[in-house]
């Protein structure tokens, strides 16, 4: 085959790749927005680390 009988991808993966590409960044967007949020949700004024299993804060 050549390139002039319309073979434009010779694997697979190739014709995927614009399928899963957003894909991915999409679930890289929502990774890093659920990182941040978990950030800011654990309090940076809690000096002893807070969170789940950690010490209860102080009044």
């Amino acid at each position: 085959m050549s390139a002039a009988g319309g073979v434009l991808a010779a694997h697979p993966l190739i014709t995927a790749v614009p399928f899963f590409v957003p894909t991915f960044v999409v679930v890289a967007v929502i990774a890093v927005v659920v990182w941040r949020d978990r950030r800011r949700s654990t309090g940076d004024d809690n000096e002893d680390g807070g969170g789940e299993g950690g010490a209860p804060p102080r009044p």
